[in-house]
């Protein structure tokens, strides 16, 4: 089926890669761009439906005036998903808008966000200021709250969800499975398939970090000629390097979020955990991996009998609802958590759309 060219007056997207945000973006925007049969904007994602609604169609339907002789044309946007707005926008705008997501450990994903912003010269001093400052650090981990808004807009049919463990332990199945979910060849490979996109870095200069990450936001806000000028740009990569090379300094930071989970509020430990859970049930996975992991101590000692385990304990007092969210919570933050704390695999099988 050929997706994307049916309305011969208007080149609209077909497809939305909607998020979350930190957890493969710049990835699917560049297999996406390498595959011959598909168009996407030259600066990946133009925040239409979030933040410049206003602007009305024709000025969003100009990003894709190249793609009228491509099979799917697309948009990758990571906001969306996190926006309720933004989603009932695209149900009204094409009601068989195909959507691709993109699921991270929300506390690696929140730790990501924070480097961002030092990588842009805007951190603060520690992870909470961050959310502070910022909501979005941790609220775009609420997956669960934001599935079952997605869900009660669009068929789960046109909803396809990765996992962002499965980007770099099975690549090629990933772009496969996307590539089929749009409507074009599916094996194609893409030379980015295992290029890693994005570094963790540190501004040489915070101040031209700054500049340089405002003038991006602005090209959005004028023309879409000014934002595929500078999406053009981007792609040189050469000047690409140069940049990178001359504005920031590659750093190396923990793969690990167990290391930090001391730096995570309560109430955000506790709304994690809590959404972790509902995910699960949601989408039949098992998340264990996910979970704040709790310390050995927490466990049961040898020959102990269950009810002097803590976990047990809580569960008694606060009941079984409570207990599965609350609790890891409570005692991640009551011990300090080791890198090398226990945790089951994570199962990496793809999540594919219901057929209804």
């Amino acid at each position: 089926m050929t997706i994307g060219t049916s309305d011969a007056l208007r080149l609209r997207p077909s497809f939305l890669f909607i998020g979350a945000s930190k957890s493969g973006s710049s990835w699917f925007f560049e297999i996406l761009r390498e595959h011959p049969q598909v168009f996407v904007p030259a600066n990946k994602a133009t925040f239409f439906f979030s933040n410049y609604f206003a602007k009305g169609s024709t000025w969003y339907e100009a990003f894709f005036a190249k793609g009228r002789h491509k099979n799917a044309i697309g948009e990758v946007c990571h906001d969306y998903l996190a926006s309720p707005e933004a989603l009932r926008r695209i149900r009204a705008y094409r009601p068989d808008m195909r959507l691709v997501c993109c699921l991270r450990n929300p506390y690696a994903r929140a730790l990501s966000s924070w480097r961002f912003f030092r990588r842009n010269g805007m951190d603060q001093p520690t992870l909470a200021a961050q959310g502070e400052c910022d909501p979005s650090v941790f609220d775009q981990g609420y997956y669960a709250t934001q599935l079952s808004a997605l869900y009660s807009i669009f068929p789960k049919d046109q909803v396809i969800i990765f996992f962002f463990e499965e980007l770099s332990a099975a690549p090629e199945t990933v772009a496969q499975r996307l590539y089929e979910f749009i409507g074009v060849k599916s094996d194609f490979r893409p030379p980015s398939l295992y290029r890693r996109v994005n570094v963790n870095a540190k501004p040489r200069l915070r101040l031209a970090a700054r500049l340089v990450q405002y003038i991006h936001k602005q090209s959005w806000k004028h023309s879409h000629y000014l934002s595929n000028l500078i999406g053009r740009i981007k792609q040189i990569r050469p000047l690409r390097r140069f940049v990178r090379v001359t504005l920031y300094k590659e750093t190396e930071s923990s793969a690990d979020w167990r290391e930090h989970i001391c730096d995570f509020p309560d109430d955000i430990l506790s709304r994690y955990e809590r959404e972790i859970g509902e995910l699960e049930k949601m989408l039949g996975k098992d998340l264990a991996a996910w979970r704040a992991p709790l310390p050995p101590s927490a466990g049961l000692a040898q020959g102990a009998s269950p009810s002097s385990d803590p976990l047990v304990k809580a569960e008694k007092s606060f009941g079984a609802v409570v207990s599965n969210d609350s609790v890891h919570a409570m005692i991640a933050r009551s011990n300090q958590i080791g890198a090398d704390s226990p945790v089951k695999t994570f199962n990496i099988a793809l999540t594919t759309p219901d057929k209804r």
